[in-house]
């Protein structure tokens, strides 16, 4: 079943490589996927990149600062600082 999983979960994986000055050319169907038309955000997440519709981004991180605050707890709120 894992292995199953990670198949159809990368599925939309597409290797790309740079061009000459340093560029990526995003695939067609991943942009349309992203619902990216013209501006884009590109953010990481630990150790990848995300790409987003500009639009879509800001929305995402578009939050009240006491929502963010309950979430860390539960994120965080187990977190042990002295190991």
């Amino acid at each position: 079943k894992n292995a199953e999983f990670v198949t159809k979960f990368m599925a939309g994986v597409k290797p790309v490589e740079l061009d000459s000055t340093g560029r990526i050319l995003i695939p067609k169907d991943l942009l349309k996927y992203g619902g990216i038309i013209k501006e884009m955000v590109v953010t990481s997440v630990v150790n990848r990149i995300e790409i987003w519709d500009k639009a879509a981004y800001e929305q995402a991180v578009d939050y009240d600062p006491d929502d963010f605050a309950d979430l860390a707890e539960d994120v965080m709120g187990e977190f042990d600082t002295d190991k």
